[in-house]
């Protein structure tokens, strides 16, 4: 891999609707073949290919110093690889394209699509010149990739043709993937996938962090390969780039119009000893190496085995309606879908009280609709839907990352759609067609935007916000880390500057991804209550890696916003008051505010109620603010104390004589510990105590 200077394509492309990429399902087996990537052999052919220890070759022990081109070294290397080939099983040989030039090849041909390619690739030949180039990270690593997938999948019958690929001469130019590309171009062969891993070993920080380099055609690959690595390895971290410090063999494919994608260590965490003899094998980081080769593994059997189940939805939005919610899906796969006791089931929860499930009430081909039941006003419902194959071998959620299967999706996601039963306003503001890269300008690593809204431009009285929208055009599938929505009321009518103080954080999840184009809402984990003057909203983030960015439809507003952006080495975007860039948005971005009135805020609500009730906290799990609410029929003493699981009180939100009425307090869990914890409403002869659960 050659280190250049970072190189930037400007993507400037827009779509007339949103780009649809495949659901990953989880399935077993896959995650069985990965369980089976033996770190002994992972090991072991790492310290062969980088000369830290000797391996039989031609039948005779041999010590590979070097796998410059020019050496003895690399040509043994290639032997060594089509070796571990043949003892596999596998039908190897050699692509011969001159005297020092030699790729590797080995094949495992489909049981259904014969003539339809998935590639796993990574170059073998190595920097510096010299008789000592170890080249342990570049690129004996990605090498062991391609070894541990041929050895692990050479008895193994899936749909498409497995190519297992060692490029030779990268490091001169990307030599041995152009010829290999431009022959296959040639021949007209069908590739599906190319899987290119260069530099799979080093993490200097363990955090974890990987990026998955792509261009516009392979977004939807870049995409899926994200999905598996979060899916099947959650100890990793990817991240979508489209630019890359160099070059590497996923980029020959690219050209000649395939779908191919690397995975590399991260860009910000790159290893120091590239292209120096102290690339060693004791310089590796070897679980997390281990874990990039299990990662892309999975991708290779998912890719390969066609393991996908697509769900289309539109979530349900949060409205006053008091009846049943009807959720529609449409189902895509090559699989045939269960039916019966295995059928397609949405499963909900309201208040984060237990889960329910319910059978679709319509099915009509890939088509399912779903009937929620009504719910009272002020409850929250969380969702999500669950999908298996006939065989009970692939299961598919909506949101990703569930699993179980017979029945489907008894394991849920991470995360689901909720949606609020409320006596709602909503405030839309700006109608104009000027795209903008603000807020998620992703282009870059950071990013900082204001908008300012005045009091005649929402227009409604004092409530709560519940959730913000974006009207995005083309959603970028790269993550926001440290993604972070702040309010604040203010009497300010123009912005010339940052804001710097006065903010509440509302919404701050570790990351967050554009889910597609159209009107797009955020639903706040802390509602920000709004006292009805002017409004100030900050958006921003903190990447350590860049993509291409989600673009928006922006109104021209002067004074009405602030934003810039650009790729801070240390400082976070969110916390930064100093920018190189002096660019900023050319409009307000149009805007879509939800209110939810205020029931009561410390004192009565216009009509007194008949009972006492404490109510669920929202948001739960909360992190690490929450809201309580609860209502009082009586003029009493009241007490709400918060206790952990052991019984022991560790707050006091209210302690006092209230008159009738309802009542909404926050409470917050920043000097706790992450956990359940169980608050308690007493009054009079009333006591009510509810679990709720913090999240550090």
């Amino acid at each position: 891999m050659k280190k250049i200077l970072t190189f930037f394509v400007l993507l400037i492309v827009f779509f007339c609707k949103s780009v649809l990429y495949s659901q990953i399902s989880y399935n077993n087996f896959v995650a069985s073949v990965m369980s089976q990537v033996s770190a002994d052999s992972v090991y072991k052919y790492e310290r062969q290919l980088s000369g830290d220890t000797s391996c039989i070759i031609g039948g005779s022990a041999y010590t590979i110093l070097s796998r410059h081109y020019s050496t003895q070294g690399n040509i043994k290397a290639a032997q060594y690889i089509l070796e571990k080939f043949q003892s596999f099983g596998l039908s190897a040989w050699y692509q011969n394209i001159n005297s020092t030039m030699i790729n590797v090849l080995a094949k495992k041909t489909g049981n259904k699509y014969p003539n339809q390619y998935v590639i796993i690739c990574a170059h073998y030949d190595d920097m510096p010149s010299g008789t000592l180039a170890p080249g342990a990270d570049d690129n004996a690593s990605g090498t062991v990739a391609v070894i541990e997938a041929a050895r692990l999948l050479s008895g193994l019958d899936l749909p498409f043709t497995i190519l297992f690929a060692a490029w030779d001469e990268e490091e001169r130019g990307l030599l041995g993937s152009k010829a290999y590309a431009d022959s296959a171009y040639i021949r007209g062969d069908s590739i599906i996938a190319v899987l290119n891993f260069d530099m799979i070993a080093y993490d200097g920080n363990n955090d974890g962090a990987l990026d998955i380099n792509t261009n516009t055609g392979s977004m939807s690959l870049a995409n899926e390969f994200r999905q598996i690595v979060n899916l099947y390895q959650p100890l990793l971290m990817p991240q979508i780039t489209t630019s890359l410090n160099g070059g590497s063999d996923h980029q020959s494919f690219q050209q000649r119009g395939y779908k191919a994608i690397l995975s590399i260590e991260d860009n910000s965490d790159f290893t120091p000893f590239y292209h120096t003899v102290n690339d060693a094998y004791s310089s590796l980081n070897k679980p997390y190496f281990v874990r990039m080769v299990e990662a892309g593994i999975a991708a290779l059997v998912t890719t390969a085995g066609d393991f996908k189940i697509t769900i289309l939805h539109t979530p349900i939005v949060s409205g006053p309606e008091t009846g049943p919610r009807n959720v529609t899906a449409v189902i895509r796969s090559s699989y045939t879908i269960a039916q019966g006791s295995n059928q397609p089931r949405l499963y909900f929860s309201v208040n984060s009280g237990p889960a329910n499930f319910v059978n679709p009430a319509y099915s009509n081909l890939d088509t399912f609709r779903f009937t929620i039941p009504g719910q009272t006003i002020n409850s929250t419902v969380k969702y999500y839907l669950a999908v298996q194959d006939s065989d009970g071998s692939i299961v598919s959620t909506l949101p990703s990352g569930g699993s179980g299967v017979n029945p489907p999706g008894t394991v849920e996601p991470p995360e689901m759609f909720q949606y609020q039963v409320a006596n709602v306003y909503i405030a839309t503001i700006g109608t104009g067609t000027t795209s903008s890269n603000f807020p998620f300008a992703t282009y870059y690593m950071d990013a900082k935007t204001q908008y300012l809204y005045l009091a005649s431009e929402i227009n409604t009285a004092s409530s709560n916000i519940m959730m913000i929208g974006f009207d995005v055009i083309n959603a970028d599938p790269g993550m926001m880390n440290n993604f972070n929505i702040r309010f604040q009321n203010t009497t300010v009518s123009s912005l010339t500057g940052f804001v710097t103080t006065g903010w509440t954080t509302c919404y701050s999840p570790t990351s967050y991804t554009v889910p597609g184009s159209g009107w797009q809402n955020i639903i706040l984990t802390q509602p920000f209550q709004y006292s009805g003057g002017n409004l100030l909203v900050e958006i921003c983030y903190d990447n350590s890696a860049y993509t291409q960015y989600s673009t928006i439809n922006s109104t021209p507003a002067s004074g009405m916003f602030w934003g810039r952006y650009g790729d801070l080495a240390s400082s976070s975007g969110c916390a930064t008051t100093t920018w190189s860039s002096s660019t900023s948005p050319p409009g307000r971005a149009n805007t879509r505010l939800t209110f939810s009135p205020i029931t009561s805020v410390a004192g009565n609500s216009n009509t007194l109620p008949l009972s006492y009730e404490l109510k669920q906290n929202y948001p739960n799990p909360f992190n690490p603010k929450t809201i309580i609410n609860y209502q009082c029929s009586k003029i009493n003493f009241v007490s709400l104390k918060v206790f952990d699981v052991l019984g022991k009180e560790v707050a006091v939100i209210v302690n006092e004589k209230q008159s009738p009425g309802t009542y909404e307090v926050e409470f917050d869990g920043s000097g706790l510990t992450s956990g359940v914890y169980f608050y308690r409403l007493t009054s009079g002869e009333f006591t009510d105590t509810k679990r709720m659960m913090l999240i550090q």
